[in-house]
């Protein structure tokens, strides 16, 4: 009995040393050209999508890792009807351009910014 009692132990000792390490979080300096609600929407997409993958984004306006022009406006489809759609052109920090997409036919500029958002880090884990 006092060999179990001392097992259990010397396992509940160990067991810390088998918990794995946080993953270290990658922050990001991002200068996004877009108009003052574009741009604050963007970040906040970009920081929502981004904890999944242990990315933070800030906004700078110099020493900046990428620099995104983003722009969101409203289409009218075949029937008439209107959608919003945005579009991002990606620069690497000395003016390179990496990547350029639009996504289009959604319900809000909030849906627009969202699909675009996951689309940029998703470019840019590929990149990595």
């Amino acid at each position: 009995m006092k060999l179990w009692t001392f097992l259990a132990v010397l396992l509940l000792a160990c067991a810390p040393c088998f918990a794995q390490a946080p993953l270290q979080g990658v922050t990001l300096k991002v200068r996004v050209e877009a108009n003052e609600f574009d741009k604050k929407l963007l970040l906040e997409k970009l920081n929502d999508n981004g904890k999944d993958h242990h990315l933070t984004f800030v906004a700078a306006d110099e020493g900046y890792d990428y620099r995104i022009e983003f722009k969101t406006f409203q289409q009218t489809t075949a029937e008439g009807s209107r959608r919003s759609a945005a579009k991002t052109t990606v620069y690497d920090k000395d003016g390179n351009d990496l990547f350029r997409f639009s996504r289009d036919s959604r319900y809000t500029d909030t849906g627009a910014t969202n699909a675009v958002a996951k689309e940029i880090i998703k470019r840019l884990r590929e990149l990595k």
